[in-house]
C-alpha cells in the first residue's frame, strides 16, 4: 500500500468517529505570480493531525509504506509531539492506527473472532 492510499483509508476508516477529528496537514511550498514563495505547514509534521476523545488530546499520525523511514524533521516532530502529551502513530496500517486508538482509550476495543 502506498503512503498516499494509507492516508486516505486512515481519513475513511477513522474520519467520521465521533470520538476524533482528524485532517490531513500538508506541507506545501509555492510561487505567486508576482513570485512571492508561500509555505505551509511546518516540516517534519505529520500526514494526519487531530484531536481525540477524552480530554482534547493531540493525534498525529505519519503514514508510511512498508519500507518507509522517518526523515529526521519527523522524529523531531514526533519527539516534540510526545513531550507535550500527544499521540504519535507511525502507521503502515489502519490496523496500527486503531491499536494506537485502543490503547489510548479513544476506541473501545474490538472483538477479536474468538470473543466476537
Amino acid at each position: 500500500m502506498t503512503e498516499s492510499h494509507l492516508v486516505h483509508s486512515i481519513l475513511e476508516e477513522f474520519g467520521a468517529l465521533p470520538s476524533l477529528r482528524i485532517w490531513r496537514a500538508n506541507v506545501i511550498v509555492a510561487r505567486t505570480q508576482q513570485g512571492r514563495v508561500i509555505r505551509a505547514g511546518v516540516v517534519g509534521q505529520a500526514d494526519i493531525s487531530g484531536i481525540m476523545l477524552p480530554g482534547g488530546r493531540r493525534l498525529e499520525i505519519e503514514c508510511k509504506s512498508p519500507t518507509g523511514k522517518q526523515r529526521d524533521a519527523q522524529r523531531h516532530w514526533q519527539a516534540m509531539i510526545e513531550k507535550f502529551g500527544g499521540l504519535y502513530v507511525l502507521a503502515r496500517s489502519t490496523d496500527d492506527v486503531r491499536v494506537a486508538l485502543e490503547r489510548a482509550g479513544t476506541l473501545p476495543a474490538w472483538p477479536t473472532p474468538a470473543s466476537g
